[in-house]
C-alpha cells in the first residue's frame, strides 16, 4: 500500500475548529499573508476558513483526486515526495499535524523551504511526546499519546477513553518539545513562538490539558512559527555513528 492509498482510506483531517486550529487560523490571519500553501489540506477545511477571513493567494495540497475550490488552488500529490511546486512561491506554509506522518521529516522540511519565499514563514503543529498526560501514563505501563505500534488499531492504551481499539493516525516521527525546534533549526528555520494547545480529553480533563497546555513542555500539542533564512540555506551536519560517542 502506498502513502497516498494509506490516506485516502485512512481519513484523518479534522473538519471543526479545535483549540490548535483556531490558533493556526488566529496566527495566519495576523500575518497576512499573500500566498499560503496548506500542505496535508484534507478537502479544504482550513482553507475555507481563510477565505473567510479575507485571505487570497490559498492553495492546498492532499491525496484526493475530487477536491475543487474557486477560493483556492488544490494540488494533487503525495507529500512524501517533491512537491509539483516552483521554488519560492508561498510567503507562508501551514504543516498542521502532519510532521509525525511522513517517513521522512528531513526530506519535508527541505521541501517546505524550498516552496517558501526567503523570510517566509512556516507553522507547524504536532502531538507532543512529554505532554503532561504521557508522563503519568508511561510510568503506568501505557502506550504514550500520539504514538503507534500497529498500522490498524491503537493498542496498549488499557483503557477506551485512552484510544484502546480506537482507529490509528498512522504516526511514524513523534517529537518532544525540544526536538520540533531542533529539526526546524537543523535547516535553517528560526523558531519565533513555541506555543502549546490541548488535546482532546473528555470533561473534567479537558479543563486540566486547558490550563497545562499555557506550558510547552508540558502541552498534549505543540503549535510553532518559524521562519525561513533570507540567505544561503545552511548544510546540517550528518550525525555520528554510535560508535563514535565514546563509551
Amino acid at each position: 500500500m502506498t502513502f497516498e492509498d494509506y490516506y485516502r482510506d485512512n481519513v484523518t483531517y479534522i473538519s471543526r475548529v479545535d483549540p490548535r486550529l483556531a490558533l493556526i487560523i488566529d496566527l495566519v490571519t495576523a500575518q497576512a499573508p499573500a500566498s499560503t500553501l496548506d500542505i496535508g489540506c484534507g478537502r479544504g477545511f482550513l482553507l475555507d476558513l481563510l477565505a473567510r477571513r479575507g485571505l487570497t493567494g490559498l492553495a492546498g495540497v492532499d491525496v484526493y483526486d475530487d477536491v475543487t475550490d474557486e477560493r483556492f488552488d488544490y494540488v494533487r500529490a503525495d507529500v512524501t515526495q517533491a512537491l509539483p511546486i516552483p521554488d519560492a512561491t508561498f510567503e507562508c506554509v501551514i504543516a498542521g499535524e502532519i510532521i509525525e506522518h511522513v517517513p521522512n521529516p528531513d526530506d519535508f522540511l527541505r521541501e517546505i523551504r524550498r516552496v517558501l519565499k526567503p523570510g517566509g514563514t512556516l507553522i507547524v503543529s504536532t502531538p507532543n511526546l512529554v505532554s503532561w498526560a504521557n508522563r503519568i501514563l508511561v510510568p503506568l505501563g501505557v502506550q504514550p499519546l500520539g504514538t503507534e505500534t500497529s498500522s490498524e488499531i491503537s493498542l496498549g492504551r488499557r483503557h477506551r477513553v485512552l484510544g484502546q481499539g480506537n482507529q490509528v493516525q498512522g504516526h511514524l516521527k513523534v517529537f518532544t518539545h525540544r526536538a520540533l525546534g531542533e529539526i526546524l533549526e537543523r535547516y535553517g528555520f528560526t523558531v519565533t513562538q513555541r506555543l502549546g494547545v490541548p488535546a482532546f480529553f473528555p470533561k473534567p480533563i479537558d479543563r486540566i490539558d486547558r490550563l497545562i497546555a499555557k506550558r510547552v513542555a508540558f502541552a498534549s500539542g505543540l503549535v510553532y512559527v518559524a521562519q525561513a533564512p533570507t540567505g544561503p540555506w545552511p548544510t546540517p551536519p550528518a550525525g555520528r555513528r554510535h560508535d563514535d560517542c565514546g563509551g
